[in-house]
């Protein structure tokens, strides 16, 4: 029975594949966030339009605007992510190109997840499962990307930069707790308080919330891994030689 042999790659043109790999990453967050616009309409006013009616007209405009200028922050925060992930990298292998696919899957359903939550009905629980999901779905394929580079395959990003690493791995691993712990909560309040408004807009608050205590929790994590640092060097300069 006869193998066949695939040699290695020369640097070059490894280097020149992973190029492909994150220019190809680009291009879908860049045609992503565009498509985004394209939701937008302006409203249609009448020609007779008293004077209080402009309100009545410009609100539902007002609020597609909103949650185009949110999506657009947030898929500019992943891509923001993705690229602080991709300047570790200097190998790549076939499950890195899988999971950056599983995560591109969810960037892509982004203006769908975004242009349902535009055009909500009274069937609001619907589009807003749908855009939760989306964002989670985004955490969570950035977790996986930095856990299979950071923990299961340490050769595939450069050596040193531990303190960087481990910063951005727990941003990535707390970003993704909050927003699944966040979206569990609200869809049960949904769920167990169908018919209770106060109740439902109080859990939308939760992941803003979280949000923050994730900030102020992953400050108090660098500031403690920075310190650690800081006397693991003053150790070492006292050992060596005078």
């Amino acid at each position: 029975m006869s193998m066949s042999v695939i040699k290695e790659s020369k640097p070059a043109h490894r280097e020149f594949e992973l190029d492909r790999a994150v220019l190809f990453s680009d291009a879908v967050f860049a045609i992503a966030i565009t498509l985004l616009i394209i939701e937008i309409k302006l409203p249609e006013i009448p020609a007779q339009l008293p004077a209080g009616g402009y309100r009545e007209v410009l609100t539902p405009f007002l609020m597609e605007f909103f949650t185009f200028a949110m999506s657009f922050m947030f898929i500019g925060t992943f891509w923001k992510w993705h690229l602080h992930l991709c300047r570790f990298l200097q190998h790549y292998d076939d499950g890195l190109i899988h999971r950056n696919l599983f995560f591109l899957f969810f960037i892509v359903s982004f203006p769908f997840s975004t242009g349902a939550l535009m055009h909500r009905t009274a069937h609001f629980l619907l589009p807003l499962y749908i855009y939760l999901a989306n964002l989670a779905g985004c955490l969570a394929g950035l977790f996986w990307i930095s856990y299979y580079i950071f923990q299961r395959k340490p050769g595939l990003v450069v050596p040193g930069l531990h303190t960087e690493k481990e910063l951005l791995y727990q941003r990535l691993k707390f970003s993704f707790l909050t927003m699944t712990f966040g979206f569990t909560a609200i869809a049960m309040v949904y769920f167990i308080y169908p018919d209770n408004p106060m109740a439902q807009r109080l859990s939308l608050m939760m992941i803003p919330v979280l949000i923050f205590y994730n900030h102020f929790r992953l400050k108090i994590k660098k500031r403690n891994t920075l310190r650690l640092v800081h006397v693991g060097d003053k150790d070492k300069d006292k050992d060596k030689p005078s």
